[in-house]
Parts: structure tokens; sequence; C-alpha cells
């Protein structure tokens, strides 16, 4: 009888120090970031600007079907489920998704103040030159 309470006294610390073992290495897991930061700020910049476009343009101007999430998951090397996974990592670590964010945020600022600068192009008889889309920087390395 005595030897029964010694092995369940026996097995309940083993059972124990397994637990905390396991507890302490799912613990001590760093989330996997397939993706790295910089490449990560490049991809929703891009995305929010052509997110942008999209809700700026009206429906027969051709901006809207040239420039695809694809394709700028495409000119950064990613493809949905790699970006998305990736993005899911960075969402458990909400202090680095929002430092991601507002260097976004400062980059599109960056962009708009430097458009803003810029004296509009004059065309003929002083009106506004049509810009065509393979003259837009953005949209040239995406096809």
């Amino acid at each position: 009888m005595e030897s029964a309470y010694f092995l369940i006294d026996k097995m309940k610390q083993l059972f124990s120090i397994i637990l905390v073992f396991g507890l302490l290495l799912g613990c001590s897991k760093k989330p996997n970031y397939s993706v790295s930061q910089e490449k990560m700020v490049d991809v929703l910049t891009d995305l929010t600007i052509a997110s942008s476009i999209r809700s700026v343009t009206s429906k027969r101007d051709s901006v809207q079907y040239l420039v695809t999430y694809q394709s700028i998951l495409k000119k950064h090397g990613l493809d949905s489920l790699k970006f998305i996974e990736a993005q899911n990592s960075y969402q458990k670590n909400p202090e680095l998704y929002e430092v991601i964010y507002d260097s976004v945020q400062k980059r599109l600022q960056k962009k708009l103040d430097e458009t803003r600068a810029l004296p509009p192009e004059k065309g003929e008889d002083d009106e506004i030159k049509v810009i065509k889309i393979k003259d837009i920087p953005f949209v040239r390395g995406i096809e």
C-alpha cells in the first residue's frame, strides 16, 4: 500500500515537471516573421496607394484595372498566402505592427508632400498635360 502512494506521488511530481517545462517552451517561442519589416512596409505602402487609386478613379478609368493587388505582391516576390501569414504574424505583436503602419503613413505623407511640391505640367494652350499610365512611377514596375 505504501509503495502505491509513493508511485502516485512520484507520478505527480513528474507530471508537474513536464507541465512546467512544456509551458516554458510554449511561452518562449518567438514569432516567425517570414517577410522582413521593411518589405512589409513596402508592400503595405503600394497596396494603400493602389486602394486609393481605386477609390478615386471613375469606372471608365483604366488605372484601376491595370494595378491589381496580385501584381503588387508579385512585384515584391510574394504570393497572397505568404503575405497573409506574414500579416498574421505581425498582428500578434501589436507594438511592432503599429511601427510598421506608422512607417507606411510617413512614406505616404512624404510622397504626398513631394507630389504637392511639383508644379503642374503644362501642355499645349497652357492646359494641364495628360499623363500616360506608363509615365506614373508607381505603375511602371507593375505588370
